[in-house]
């Protein structure tokens, strides 16, 4: 039965010579895998349309198993700030590869396709892109099975005063009990409270703005990468694309004659 539906593509892949399998997040029935036949041809009419990261309504065969179909393109964008902006392509890509990692497929996600059209939409407003991908990484930590307390002793409970993050104790210590953990970060103190107010949130939405220094996001990314590596057991390609950006950045900034801007 054909059906019109909203989705946005995760990925596409080459299958045989003149194929695609193309992964879409759809409004209303989660994760799916898309046969496109001959979509490399000269001739296929959507190639535009099934670009990563395009969000659009489409019409199609929806099997609940196994590959399903596209039939039309009813409306489609993709924004034109992802074409031009590598890292912003890479951190929406990177959330939607957590998305894809956390759930199975043919399941509803209504919430989570919701969740990444409103990324989408502040990622293209000037919300910062790290902070949004941010949000996913620590919204999804529960799905993933990891509990991790950003907001509170984990010994005391105790919330005043600074705060720093242990792995061996999967959250916070307040300064009483920093003796436990020799390899705590030593993180600034900024990192902890913002990481905790992501984790309150209920809905990206509630996120209007979002303005955090070049030391509070690199703790941040710290304490994230350490518990998706150690405890989540997962490592995307995106992830690993957004380390080696911020690398080559820094060493364009270490050459003899950069200058940074006033």
């Amino acid at each position: 039965m054909t059906e019109v539906f909203d989705a946005v593509v995760m990925y596409q892949r080459s299958h045989k010579e003149r194929d695609l399998l193309v992964k879409m997040l759809t409004k209303q029935y989660g994760k799916r895998m898309f046969y496109i036949r001959n979509a490399k041809g000269k001739r296929y009419p959507y190639a535009a349309d099934l670009q990563p990261l395009t969000r659009a309504t489409y019409e199609g065969v929806i099997h609940q198993t196994g590959l399903s179909f596209i039939n039309d393109v009813k409306t489609s964008t993709l924004p034109i700030p992802f074409l031009q902006d590598v890292e912003l392509n890479a951190y929406m890509t990177y959330i939607l590869g957590l998305i894809d990692a956390a759930f199975v497929d043919n399941q509803p996600l209504p919430f989570w396709y919701d969740q990444a059209v409103v990324a989408e939409e502040k990622m293209i407003a000037g919300v910062d892109a790290q902070g949004l991908a941010n949000f996913f990484e620590v919204k999804l930590l529960t799905d993933f099975g990891v509990q991790p307390e950003f907001g509170a002793c984990v010994v005391c409970g105790r919330q005043a005063g600074p705060l720093d993050f242990s792995m061996a104790y999967s959250g916070a210590l307040c300064e009483r009990h920093w003796q436990l953990d020799e390899h705590r970060f030593h993180l600034s103190g900024k990192v902890l409270p913002v990481l905790a107010r992501l984790a309150q949130l209920t809905d990206l939405r509630q996120l209007n703005s979002l303005s955090l220094s070049t030391e509070t996001k690199h703790g941040m990314t710290q304490v994230l990468d350490a518990i998706y590596d150690d405890q989540v057991g997962v490592q995307l390609k995106a992830k690993r694309f957004i380390q080696q950006l911020h690398q080559w950045d820094q060493r364009l900034q270490k050459r003899p004659g950069h200058v940074d801007e006033a």
